[in-house]
């Protein structure tokens, strides 16, 4: 008469399955992090180990060397941020969000009222001690559109389907150029709603302008929380 199998057998197709699971929500748990720890880059910032996460997800990484510096400051010059020497062959594209970066900080910046003027003008000349802002995209991947939308649909393949948008910057005194504050920020999106997929994230400027507005606005909310000096640990 056959035996059925031991009970340690029956469970193996259980266990595999638990696993599997786990497996799949590990992948999406790292996969799907909006704020992955910066690379080091180099190209604005001078020294990376100096600088704390401890205002992540706002911005990844920043060092100010007085921390009530920016108190001193109403007037604030958002400068050119420039593709990093790695994203050259792709210059012309990494501008055009560089660009979109600017006026998306200098619309949030106007909107927090801490500073009486808000320009992208370089060479704008205040009365007033005023900051510098200048900055380089060190890290630019648009993703794939096709496993974004298919993200939104069965909550996988999130690793290549997000954008990847890094902007490193300081800002310094506008008259003798004095650090202030350096910075680093890196941002992914998957652009999908809570509630299911969004076909726009087929388009990959769609979901990297949401990126970039989304780092400039977090940039802009800390420079704001952080006029008055850093808050304590």
């Amino acid at each position: 008469m056959h035996k059925p199998p031991p009970d340690s057998q029956r469970l193996r197709p259980v266990a595999h399955l638990g696993a599997l699971i786990a497996f799949l929500a590990l992948a999406i748990l790292e996969g799907g992090c909006a704020c992955p720890k910066p690379v080091r880059t180099y190209e604005v910032v001078v020294s990376y180990e100096r600088m704390t996460d401890r205002f992540d997800p706002l911005v990844s990484l920043v060092y100010m060397p007085d921390e009530t510096a920016l108190s001193k400051y109403r007037n604030f010059v958002v400068g050119p941020v420039q593709p990093g020497s790695e994203l050259a062959e792709r210059s012309e594209a990494v501008e055009g969000y560089g660009t979109f970066f600017r006026h998306m900080l200098q619309k949030e910046l106007v909107r927090s009222q801490r500073f009486t003027f808000v320009t992208l003008d370089p060479l704008a000349v205040f009365p007033t001690p005023a900051v510098v802002l200048e900055g380089k995209v060190t890290r630019f991947e648009t993703g794939s559109g096709l496993l974004r939308y298919l993200n939104g649909l069965f909550l996988i393949f999130a690793s290549p389907a997000a954008t990847d948008f890094q902007v490193e910057g300081r800002i310094v005194d506008a008259r003798t150029g004095v650090l202030i504050m350096e910075f680093v920020d890196r941002r992914r999106h998957l652009g999908n709603t809570a509630w299911g997929p969004n076909p726009r994230t087929l388009n990959d400027d769609f979901v990297m302008k949401v990126t970039v507005r989304q780092t400039a606005e977090c940039l802009g909310k800390f420079i704001s929380s952080i006029h008055a000096g850093l808050p304590p640990d």
